[in-house]
């Protein structure tokens, strides 16, 4: 879909109508807008070089990786600092339950098609 049907665009449709010589209709012709055009494919492949280029760290490679990012390059002009470590309370959650239900099943437990769900509850403990 390309991104300006996401932001609500609707293609125009067009419809000719064809008649006989006396004037009795006989057909039509229906023309839609296209949806992609240049520009949005543009956008589409602008929106996938970029999502290659960016690293698990959320930084784009193609900088992060430069001769001007190493620290030891003075004359860089930037660096990088880390920040961190931080804490996915619902994948520690999820992570917790798999090492209990491990515990449980005994050794070497075959986990072939498990999965654990998330899902976010009210804590009645705070005030």
């Amino acid at each position: 879909m390309s991104h300006r049907r996401l932001s609500g665009w609707e293609p125009k449709h067009y419809t000719e109508y064809i008649y006989d010589s006396d004037g009795r209709l006989s057909g039509s012709v229906e023309t839609r807008e296209p949806e992609w055009d240049t520009e949005q494919l543009n956008l589409l492949l602008a929106a996938e070089h970029l999502a290659r280029d960016v690293g698990q760290h959320g930084q784009l490679m193609s900088e992060s990786t430069a001769p001007d990012a190493d620290p030891n390059n003075y004359t860089g002009g930037y660096r990088y600092h880390a920040d961190g470590p931080f804490t996915d309370w619902a994948e520690k959650a999820k992570q917790d339950a798999i090492d209990e239900w491990k515990k449980s099943a005994g050794d070497d437990p075959n986990m072939n098609g498990m999965f654990w769900g998330v899902r976010r509850v009210d804590d009645t403990a705070t005030g």
